[in-house]
């Protein structure tokens, strides 16, 4: 197993996951938190949709500073989403795959590493855009003319739980790359459909299901990283965020087993 997780964290240490994750999901923090901020602070109602439920009074909250990246857990996800499919698909597409289960036999093992890999990688792509966002945002609130005064009462507490929570809901969106980057061994279709599911699909059930689109992952994952929502308290969407990871790993695990290495 650790001979495993060494071989995949000296692949995810290309510039090309360094750049495409952490670098990409700390610009999205940054942009996002800008726009509510200069959106919320100005009393413009003509911003993007993701801030209508942001209010001046949330912004100025002991944990408003982390606001903008509660309303980006989707795009967020979608980038782990990309990553962990890559790291999957990769492996296939070049033909990677017929070493690595020669050199380890146990594909459990292998796929283990693999997991405990991308994990750790994620933690730290959320920790370095949790501290990016959270050192540079009393700018951002400066020059928007939202008071922080509320801010220094219990920030490390904030920055930990916010940061607990944004990985948790980015790790779930990570296993779902992972499942389908398994199932569909094609990066583009894997990503295609992650974007097409969170863009479009639970967009449409979100109107059509009304309160039992809830259920759905992205609704669950979300009220994850927002400590809770209207419709579901954070333990619940735990519950239900952990099902639907469980059967995505099962599944994964049990078709990279499964499966014939011929290319």
């Amino acid at each position: 197993m650790i001979r495993a997780i060494r071989c995949e964290l000296a692949r995810l240490k290309n510039p090309y996951f360094i750049l495409g994750g952490i670098g990409l999901m700390t610009v999205f923090g940054l942009m996002a938190t800008a726009i509510v901020f200069f959106t919320v602070g100005s009393g413009s109602t003509t911003g993007p949709p993701n801030t209508q439920g942001i209010t001046l009074q949330a912004l100025e909250a002991s944990d408003g500073m982390l606001a903008g990246l509660q309303n980006i857990v989707g795009m967020l996800g979608i980038v782990a989403l990309a990553i962990w499919a890559i790291a999957v698909t990769s492996d296939y597409s070049s033909g990677l795959i017929r070493l690595l289960v020669q050199a380890e036999p146990s594909r459990l093992r292998l796929l283990g590493g693999k997991l405990v890999a991308l994990t750790l990688f994620t933690c730290l792509a959320t920790l370095v855009t949790t501290l990016v966002v959270a050192i540079v945002a009393p700018g951002i609130a400066s020059l928007a003319g939202v008071s922080t005064d509320a801010w220094s009462s219990g920030f490390a507490g904030t920055v930990v739980q916010g940061y607990v929570q944004l990985t948790l809901c980015v790790l779930l969106w990570g296993v779902v790359g992972l499942f389908v980057g398994m199932v569909t061994r094609s990066t583009s279709i894997s990503i295609a459909i992650g974007i097409g599911y969170l863009l479009v699909f639970e967009g449409l059930a979100g109107m059509l299901l009304d309160s039992a689109a809830k259920w759905l992952p992205g609704s669950a994952f979300s009220a994850i990283a927002s400590g809770g929502s209207a419709d579901m308290t954070y333990g619940t969407a735990l519950l239900v965020a952990a099902g639907y990871a469980v059967v995505a790993l099962a599944v994964a695990a049990l078709t990279f087993r499964r499966r014939d290495i011929t290319a």
